[in-house]
C-alpha cells in the first residue's frame, strides 16, 4: 500500500473525530476535508496536486505542504529537511508562527526530531499542547476562549499523518 492509501486509511477512521475537534472551534469539516483530499492523493500520479484541488481552500493548500514533504521524504529526502521546508511555507503563507495554536505547532517540532518515529511523537505532544493556547490565527481565534481547551484539529492531523509515515518505517 502506498503512503497516500494509507494516510486515505487513517483518515477515514479518524473523519468524525477530526470534525468534532473542529467544531469545537472552526466550522466542523476538517476531518471531511482532509480525506476528500487524501482520497484524491491515492487516486493521483502527482498526489501533491490532486489533495490540493480536492480539500481545496486554505487548509488544502498548506497540508499540500505537508503531504508534499512526506512523499519527497518517501523519495529519499530526510524527513527533518523536508518538514522544516513545509513549515517554512506554512508559516509564510499563513502568517503563522509557534504558539498561535495552528499545525505549526506540531510540525515545527517533528522538523526537529531525528527520525520518523521520534517526529511522530515530537507531533503529537506538540498536538496536545494546543488544548491550552488560545489561537491567534484562523478561525479558532474568534470563538469564545479562542479555542482553550480543546486540541486543534490541524495539528492533530500533521500528528496522525506522521503516524502513519512512522508505522510504515517499522
Amino acid at each position: 500500500m502506498t503512503l497516500t492509501q494509507r494516510l486515505a486509511a487513517r483518515f477515514a477512521e479518524l473523519e468524525d473525530m477530526l470534525n468534532a475537534l473542529d467544531a469545537a472551534a472552526g466550522d466542523g469539516d476538517h476531518g471531511t476535508t482532509m480525506l476528500r483530499g487524501l482520497r484524491a492523493a491515492a487516486a493521483a500520479e502527482d498526489p501533491v496536486t490532486a489533495f490540493r484541488a480536492a480539500a481545496g481552500g486554505a487548509s488544502g493548500s498548506l497540508f499540500a505542504q505537508v503531504l508534499g514533504a512526506l512523499v519527497a521524504h518517501e523519495g529519499g529526502e530526510p524527513l527533518p529537511a523536508a518538514l522544516a521546508r513545509a513549515a517554512e511555507r506554512i508559516g509564510a503563507v499563513g502568517q503563522a508562527k509557534p504558539g498561535d495554536r495552528t499545525m505549526l505547532d506540531a510540525l515545527i517540532p517533528a522538523s526537529l526530531a531525528s527520525d520518523a518515529a521520534e517526529a511522530a511523537r515530537a507531533a503529537r505532544a506538540g498536538a496536545e499542547a494546543t488544548r491550552a493556547m488560545p489561537a491567534r490565527r484562523g478561525r479558532a481565534r474568534h470563538v469564545e476562549g479562542a479555542g482553550i481547551g480543546h486540541e486543534d484539529a490541524g495539528a492533530r492531523s500533521v500528528a496522525e499523518m506522521l503516524a502513519v509515515v512512522a508505522e510504515g518505517r517499522t
